[in-house]
C-alpha cells in the first residue's frame, strides 16, 4: 500500500473525536446497532476531513460504521482510536491497495475481547473498589461523597476514554498488540482484585454487624462466646456469614433465596439468643 507521508487529520480533529465518543458512547444505543450510532457520530467530522469534496466517499464511510459495534466504552476505546487511524490511511491510499473491509471486520474481530478486558477492569473491579471506599464516608453522613464518586468516576472515565482513544489512533493497528503483550492486562487484574479483596476484608469489618451474643453464667464470672472468638480470629462470625453468601451466590442460588436463608439464620440465632 502507497501512502502519502503527511497526516490528513490534525491532533484537533482526532481530540474532538474522542470527545464525541466519550459523550455519545452510552446515549445512542439500540437493539439492532448498539454504539454503532456514537461510533457513526465521531465519524462524521472525520469524514468531511477526510473527504471534504466527495459525498459518495463520506456516505460509504458513514454506511461502513453503522454496522452493529459494541464494546466497554473506556478502556475499549483503543478500537474507535484505531478505526480513526485506519480510516486516515484508507483516505491516503493513493494505489486502491487497501481494502475498505478491513475496517469493519477488524471491528468485529476485536470489539468483544476489548469489551472483556474492559468490562473485568472497570465495571468488575476499579469502580466497585471506589465506591466500596466512597460508601464508607456516605455512611458516616458525610454527603459530599456522593458528589465524590459521581464528580470523580465521571472525569475519571474521561481521561482514560480519552487516553485510550488517543493511544489507539497513535499505535494504529498495532495498538491492540501493544494493549496485550507482555501480561500487562492479567498483571493490572491480579494487582486490582488483590486491592479488591483488602477492600471486601475491610467492608466485612465494617457492615457486617452480626455476633454472638451468648453467655454462660459461671462461678468465676460470665463466659463471653463472642469475645472468646474475636480472640481466636477477630470478626470470625461476620466473615462466615459473607463467606456463606459468596458460596450460596457460586452454587447459582438468586439473591432473593440467599437473603432468605441469611434472614432465617439471623431470627433463628437471635430467638434463642445466640446471635445478636
Amino acid at each position: 500500500m502507497s501512502t502519502e507521508t503527511k497526516q490528513i487529520l490534525t491532533k484537533k480533529d482526532v481530540r474532538r473525536a474522542a470527545v464525541t465518543w466519550h459523550m455519545t458512547s452510552h446515549m445512542t444505543y439500540n437493539y439492532q446497532r448498539l454504539q454503532a450510532g456514537a461510533l457513526t457520530t465521531a465519524m462524521g467530522p472525520i469524514f468531511e476531513k477526510l473527504y471534504p469534496n466527495n459525498n459518495e466517499k463520506m456516505i460509504e464511510g458513514l454506511q461502513r460504521h453503522m454496522l452493529y459495534f459494541n464494546t466497554e466504552p473506556r478502556w475499549g476505546a483503543i478500537l474507535p482510536g484505531m478505526v480513526v487511524a485506519l480510516e486516515e490511511g484508507l483516505a491516503m491510499d493513493t494505489t486502491g491497495e487497501m481494502d475498505a473491509t478491513i475496517i469493519p471486520d477488524i471491528k468485529t474481530a476485536l470489539m468483544g475481547p476489548l469489551a472483556g478486558i474492559g468490562d473485568t477492569l472497570w465495571a468488575g473491579l476499579v469502580k466497585p473498589i471506589i465506591l466500596s471506599v466512597i460508601l464508607g464516608w456516605a455512611v458516616q453522613g458525610h454527603i459530599w461523597g456522593a458528589w465524590m464518586y459521581g464528580i470523580g468516576v465521571t472525569l475519571l472515565d474521561f481521561v482514560v476514554t480519552y487516553q485510550m482513544f488517543m493511544r489507539g489512533y497513535k499505535l494504529g493497528i498495532d495498538s491492540i498488540d501493544r494493549f496485550l503483550e507482555g501480561g500487562f492486562v492479567k498483571m493490572v487484574t491480579t494487582a486490582l482484585g488483590i486491592i479488591g479483596l483488602f477492600c471486601l476484608g475491610a467492608m466485612i469489618v465494617k457492615y457486617v454487624t452480626i455476633g454472638a451474643v451468648y453467655t454462660i453464667e459461671l462461678d468465676t464470672g460470665v463466659l463471653d462466646l463472642g469475645s472468646i472468638l474475636n480472640k481466636i480470629v477477630p470478626s470470625l462470625i461476620p466473615l462466615s456469614v459473607t463467606l456463606l453468601g459468596f458460596w450460596l451466590q457460586v452454587k447459582g442460588k438468586s439473591v432473593t433465596t440467599i437473603l432468605l436463608i441469611l434472614f432465617v439464620i439471623g431470627f433463628a440465632g437471635g430467638a434463642v439468643g445466640l446471635l445478636g
